[in-house]
């Protein structure tokens, strides 16, 4: 298992699903920018100086739900930032983002890789670490390592720093150690909290239970319990 730099790439998750049948388990790849970069529906992802980063699974997955690795590795990079921004508020808005302070500073895309079988997962992560600017939809609710903490960071070290972290925390996930889950739940951004879903061109009002050991979230819809396993999910209020 190693990670591997390059100057520019269409997309972390897009090299490795092209390339995984002839990398190892766990190997990773870095790209200083990407060309194609990619958010979750769809949505296109700017890189300034920030880390761009992708993480190949490709053994032991028939025992593996794909929402679990998402908790996991929320919980990896929560952690990860958490030891960097000791006085900060960070959180963890299910299913994918990162917040410091109420504002975004990772957005994470799982990605599998299907023929008969599940051949792999890809866990694909941007951190924004050394932006300065934001583009004016942006800017209320994103911001970087850097902004808050006025020091620029080495993309290289803080890339070893979150992949050391994760194998230790796959390490213990796969023994069947679920403290990822309490990280998850503990440092919500959306339980008790009321927010809007979207699904199939329709709105509704929930307000967030609970997160469940498989990965998805329980919602209170009327005084009815239902659970989701993805969507797109916003806080009705301050942060979208």
């Amino acid at each position: 298992m190693k990670i591997t730099y390059f100057d520019t790439l269409d997309s972390t998750n897009k090299y490795l699903k092209e390339n995984f049948s002839n990398l190892n388990n766990l190997d990773s790849v870095v790209a200083y920018h990407q060309t194609s970069g990619r958010g979750r529906l769809g949505r296109t992802w700017v890189d300034q100086d920030d880390l761009l980063m992708s993480i190949l699974i490709k053994e032991g997955l028939e025992n593996i739900y794909i929402e679990r690795l998402s908790l996991l590795i929320c919980h990896t990079i929560f952690r990860t930032i958490k030891e960097i921004l000791r006085n900060n508020d960070v959180k963890i808005k299910w299913p994918n983002d990162i917040l410091v302070d109420g504002k975004k500073i990772c957005g994470i895309l799982l990605e599998g890789v299907s023929s008969e079988k599940l051949d792999a997962v890809i866990i694909g992560f941007g951190v924004n670490v050394n932006s300065e600017k934001f583009s004016d939809d942006l800017i209320i609710k994103a911001t970087s390592l850097k902004l808050i903490s006025k020091i620029k960071y080495d993309i290289n070290e803080l890339s070893k720093i979150i992949f050391n972290n994760f194998l230790e925390d796959y390490d213990k996930f796969l023994m069947g150690d679920n403290n990822y889950l309490r990280t998850c739940k503990d440092n919500s951004y959306l339980i008790g909290k009321i927010v809007s879903i979207t699904e199939n061109d329709k709105t509704y009002l929930a307000k967030v239970v609970d997160i469940l050991e498989n990965g998805h979230i329980l919602l209170d819809i009327n005084g009815s319990v239902y659970e989701k396993s993805s969507g797109e999910i916003s806080l009705t209020d301050n942060y979208k």
